[in-house]
């Protein structure tokens, strides 16, 4: 994906994957949109080796005389695994039941009630993960990250930006650059291996607590 919005939802008992897509561009005139669109716009939804490859960006991008994003909307079936790499905007997932990877640029990244396990590499933006059944990992360069009710482990490996992580079924390791570092309510051990600069606060923790000095 490129500039815009991606929404996935996993959908109970599909066999399909439904794609809505809105383009929306700016600073050009009628008469030439569809010359715009033909020139620059690519979308396609394709079967690659037994895997549905969706594509969604701009050609020619040095060319384009016009600031334009495609807002997505997406439907799977819940048993999917689902592979992400986007380049800016938010990303919303919601409602899958099996693996889940997002590379992204920027823009924020908000998952909810999703299971297997889930790994998140991102740039800069906001992380906001809740309801995850499985093993997450989250590497990420800058943005606050909030992290609920996770039932598996965590790792979370953050540049800077605060975090607050609560309700650990699991264990969690952290590794930090600069920002304040809130958890509580961890069921088993807590290995902090590298705090950076800004406040510690750990409470409610299971296990044992190991801070790497």
């Amino acid at each position: 994906c490129g500039p815009g919005s991606l929404d996935v939802f996993g959908v109970e008992g599909s066999n399909r994957i439904k794609v809505t897509a809105v383009v929306k561009i700016s600073g050009i005139t009628q008469n030439k949109l569809q010359n715009f669109l033909d020139k620059h716009v690519l979308l396609s939804l394709k079967n690659r080796n037994r895997k549905a490859i969706l594509q969604s960006e701009f050609k020619n991008e040095s060319l384009m005389k016009a600031e334009a994003k495609i807002d997505l909307t997406v439907e799977v079936p819940k048993s999917l695994s689902v592979k992400i790499d986007d380049g800016s905007g938010s990303i919303f997932v919601t409602g899958l039941a099996k693996n889940l990877k997002i590379a992204d640029g920027s823009g924020s990244i908000e998952i909810r009630v999703t299971a297997g396990p889930v790994s998140i590499s991102d740039g800069s933006g906001a992380i906001d993960l809740t309801d995850i059944t499985g093993n997450l990992e989250v590497k990420d360069g800058s943005g606050e990250i909030n992290i609920g009710r996770v039932r598996g482990n965590v790792r979370i490996v953050d540049g800077s930006g605060s975090m607050t992580i609560k309700d650990i079924d699991g264990s969690l390791t952290v590794t930090d650059g600069s920002g304040s570092i809130e958890i509580s309510d961890v069921t088993q051990n807590v290995f902090i291996k590298e705090a950076g600069s800004g406040t510690l606060e750990i409470e409610g923790v299971k296990g044992k607590v190991v801070k790497r000095e």
